[in-house]
C-alpha cells in the first residue's frame, strides 16, 4: 500500500495508538478529529508529532466540537470533515484510522469514510500488524520498530533523565558468571539473603543526595548462629574470588566488603545486573538499568520516578523491579513496591507497557495475590533462572511470565 496524502485520527487517552502508525507510514497531512474532552491530548499529541516525526503546524488540521455521545450527531460531524478536506485536497483520498477515540465515535466515523476512494486501518500493536480494514481484503502491513524508549516515554509525558553509566554495564559484564551463578542457585540460597542484606546495609554509610555510596564499617560480623551454611559458603568464596569481599571459611562469622560497590552487589545489585545482562544478550531493541525519569509537563517539580530496569523492543515498553529482601502482606514497605509498580505501569506503560517484579526470594500467597491483582507478574525464587526464557515470550509478544 503506498502512503496517501491524508490521514485522519480521532484523538484519544493514549497516544501511541496513533503515534506509531503515523511515524511509520508518514502521511503528509494529518487531520485530527478532536472531542471537548481530548482538547489536551491533542495539544499533547501535537507536540509529539512535532518534536518526534518532524511536522510542522501547516502540515496538521485540527477538527474540534467532535461529539462522543449521539451517533447521528457523530456521523453528521463526521461528514462534516470529509467534506472539509475534500474541499481543501481535493482528488486525495482520505486514509481513516479507526484505532482511536470511544467505540461510538470509532464506529460513526467508519460509517462515513468506508467508501471509495478512502481506506480506514486500524492499528494492532499487539499482533504487529497495521489491518486494512476497507477495501476489504486488502493485505495487511507488519509494524516496524519505530519507538524508541526516548519517544515511548515522551508519549506518555515522561523523559528519562539518566540510566546506568558505561563503568556500571563495564562491572555488571565483569561480574557475568558470578550473577548468573547466583541467579541459577537462588533455589538454595534465598533464604539467607535477608543476613547478607542486612550486614552489606550496615557497612554503607548513610546516602548524601549528589555523593557517590561509601563505605562506613566494611568489616561486619555474623550473628551467633547465623554464619553462612554450606551454599552460602559457596556463595562467598566465590564472591571474595570476585574481590568484591573477603571471607574465609577459617573465619566464618566475619564478612568484609572491598568497597561501596561491593555492598551494593550483595544487597541486591547482582540481581538488576543478571536481569540487565539477561535482556541485552537476547538482544532487546533497549534495554537499560537504574533509570530516572521525571514528568515533562511538571520539570520544576523535579519529581523523579525509578525503575530497576526499563526494556522496550518492538515498540512495547516492559518495567522490572528487582528485590532480594523479603516480601510481607502485612508490610506496608512491600505493599508500597507493588504499588509503584503498578502506578507506573498505568501512567508510563501506556497501552503497551507490562510490569514484572523479580524477587530472588518465593513471596507469601497474600503478596501473590496483591500483584495478581495489580496485574503484575511475577518471577520468583528458584523461577529466576527461567528469565531468559520468560523474556523471550515477552518479546514474541507474550504477556506473562
Amino acid at each position: 500500500m503506498s502512503t496517501p496524502d491524508i490521514h485522519l485520527l480521532i484523538v484519544t487517552g493514549q497516544a501511541q495508538a496513533n503515534l506509531i502508525p503515523v511515524m511509520q507510514l508518514k502521511p503528509h497531512i494529518i487531520a485530527l478529529a478532536i472531542s471537548q474532552a481530548m482538547k489536551t491530548n491533542a495539544e499533547q499529541f501535537i507536540k509529539l508529532l512535532t518534536r518526534l516525526a518532524g511536522y510542522s503546524e501547516e502540515n496538521i488540521v485540527q477538527y474540534h466540537n467532535v461529539p462522543d455521545v449521539g451517533l447521528d450527531a457523530i456521523k453528521d460531524r463526521a461528514l462534516e470533515i470529509e467534506d472539509h478536506l475534500n474541499q481543501r485536497f481535493p482528488e486525495h483520498p482520505i486514509v481513516y484510522h479507526a484505532t482511536g477515540g470511544t467505540k461510538l465515535i470509532a464506529l460513526g466515523f467508519y460509517d462515513v469514510f468506508h467508501r471509495p476512494p478512502n481506506r480506514v486501518v486500524y492499528t494492532d500493536t499487539a499482533h504487529g500488524q497495521i489491518e486494512i480494514l476497507y477495501p476489504a481484503k486488502s493485505p495487511s502491513i507488519a509494524i516496524d520498530k519505530v519507538l524508541t524508549l526516548e519517544s515511548y516515554l515522551l508519549s506518555m509525558d515522561k523523559q528519562m533523565r539518566k540510566s546506568a553509566d558505561d563503568t556500571w554495564q563495564t562491572n555488571a559484564r565483569q561480574r557475568r558468571k558470578l550473577s548468573i551463578w547466583l541467579a541459577q542457585n537462588t533455589k538454595q540460597l534465598q533464604s539467607y539473603w535477608r543476613v547478607i542484606n542486612t550486614l552489606a546495609h550496615n557497612a554503607l554509610a548513610q546516602p548524601q543526595r549528589g555523593q557517590p555510596p561509601a563505605l562506613a564499617q566494611p568489616l561486619q560480623t555474623f550473628e551467633t548462629g547465623k554464619a553462612p551454611f554450606r551454599p552460602w559458603q559457596t556463595a562467598l568464596a566465590k564472591c571474595s574470588q570476585a574481590g568484591l569481599c573477603g571471607w574465609d571459611s577459617k573465619t566464618p562469622h566475619h564478612l568484609y566488603f572491598k568497597s561501596a560497590d561491593a555492598a551494593q552487589y550483595l544487597s541486591g545489585g547482582w540481581l538488576e545486573e543478571y536481569v540487565w545482562l539477561t535482556a541485552s544478550e537476547l538482544g532487546c531493541d533497549e534495554v537499560h538499568a537504574n533509570v530516572f525519569f521525571t514528568e515533562t509537563g511538571n520539570p520544576k517539580d523535579d519529581i523523579r520516578n525509578e525503575m530497576d530496569c526499563l526494556i522496550l523492543h518492538n515498540n512495547r515498553l516492559l518495567m522490572i523491579e528487582c528485590k532480594t529482601g523479603a516480601f510481607k502482606a502485612d508490610d506496608p514497605k512491600s505493599d508500597g513496591i507493588l504499588y509503584k509498580l503498578h502506578t507506573l505501569e498505568n501512567r508510563t506503560g501506556g497501552l503497551f507497557g507490562d510490569a514484572w517484579l523479580v524477587s530472588a526470594r518465593t513471596l507469601d500467597d497474600a503478596t501473590q495475590n496483591r500483584a495478581h491483582e495489580y496485574k503484575i507478574k511475577i518471577i520468583q525464587g528458584g523461577n529466576i533462572k527461567q528469565l531468559k526464557n520468560q523474556l523471550q515470550n515477552w518479546m514474541n509478544g507474550g504477556s506473562a511470565p
